[in-house]
C-alpha cells in the first residue's frame, strides 16, 4: 500500500478513532478504571494493615479472615472470623489508617482491639461469606490467592481472587478471577477469569478485547505507579500512573510492560 493511501485510511478512520474514545466506550473504561482504584486500596490497606498486625502475634483463630472497607477516615480493615453458621461476623481487631500530621496515611494504621470479639450481622459478615463462597467456586489452587470483597451497584458484591503478592508486595499478573455475588453474598451470579495464565514475567494473557480490573490494579500496585501499554486483540489502551485509561493512538513510549 502506497503512503499515499495509508494517508487516505487514516484520514477516514480518524472520525471512528475519535469516536471510540468518547461516548459509550470511554465511559465503560471509567467504571473499570474505578473499580481497579478500589481494588488497588482495598488490597494496599489489607497487605499493610495485616503486616502490622502479624507483628503483634495476634491469635490466628481470631483472625482468619478480614474485610476492607473506605469509611471516613480512609480504608479501614476489620479482622475477625466468620461463625460455623455463617450468620456473624466476629471482629477483634480494627485497623484504622493513621493520624500523621493531621493528615490521614494509607502506611500506617493505629489498631483498636475488642477484648471480647463484637458480633457483627450485616456488611462485614455479607463481605465475609462473599468472600468464602468465591473461594469455595474457585477451587483448590497450588498457590495462594488473596481474596477483596468490594460492594457493587445494587448492593451486589465483587469479589476478586488474585495470587498473592510475594514479601517485597509484588503482586504478579495472570490467573485471576472476579466474581459478582448477591448482596447476602450466597448466589453466585458471575465468573469472569480476568487473565489466563502466567508467563515467566508474571502477566497473564488478555481474554477480552479491553482492560481488567486488575490491570489499574497492577499499575497502582506499582511503587511509583508507572503508565502501561495493555494490548488486545483489536485494541491498545493506555493504563495511566492514576489510575485512569484510554485508547493508545499510534505508537506511544510507555515506561512499563506492553501486555
Amino acid at each position: 500500500m502506497s503512503s499515499r493511501s495509508i494517508a487516505t485510511l487514516a484520514f477516514l478512520l480518524a472520525p471512528a478513532i475519535a469516536f471510540a474514545q468518547s461516548g459509550p466506550a470511554q465511559r465503560r473504561l471509567d467504571e473499570i478504571s474505578a473499580r481497579g482504584r478500589a481494588l488497588a486500596a482495598y488490597q494496599r490497606a489489607a497487605w499493610t494493615a495485616s503486616r502490622q498486625l502479624l507483628a503483634q502475634n495476634p491469635d490466628p483463630w481470631k483472625v482468619s479472615r478480614y474485610v476492607a472497607y473506605h469509611a471516613d477516615s480512609g480504608w479501614v480493615v476489620a479482622f475477625g472470623r466468620l461463625c460455623a453458621t455463617r450468620d456473624t461476623f466476629y471482629v477483634s481487631y480494627i485497623a484504622v489508617p493513621a493520624a500523621v500530621n493531621g493528615q490521614r496515611v494509607d502506611s500506617l494504621f493505629e489498631f483498636e482491639t475488642f477484648a471480647e470479639p463484637g458480633a457483627d450481622t450485616d456488611f462485614l459478615v455479607r463481605a465475609a461469606r462473599a468472600m468464602d463462597n468465591a473461594v469455595m467456586a474457585h477451587g483448590h489452587t497450588a498457590r495462594a490467592y488473596t481474596a477483596a470483597a468490594i460492594p457493587g451497584d445494587g448492593g451486589n458484591w465483587f469479589v476478586y481472587l488474585m495470587p498473592s503478592a510475594d514479601a517485597a508486595n509484588v503482586w504478579p499478573l495472570g490467573d485471576d478471577v472476579r466474581y459478582r455475588f448477591s448482596a447476602d453474598g450466597e448466589r453466585l451470579l458471575e465468573a469472569r477469569p480476568m487473565h489466563v495464565g502466567m508467563v515467566p514475567d508474571g502477566r497473564g494473557s488478555a481474554l477480552r478485547d479491553e482492560p481488567e480490573d486488575s490491570d489499574v490494579f497492577h499499575v497502582l500496585a506499582q511503587r511509583p505507579s508507572a503508565p502501561e501499554l495493555v494490548v488486545t486483540l483489536h485494541h491498545r489502551y493506555v493504563v495511566a500512573a492514576d489510575g485512569s485509561i484510554r485508547f493508545a493512538q499510534g505508537k506511544e513510549s510507555i515506561v512499563g510492560a506492553a501486555r
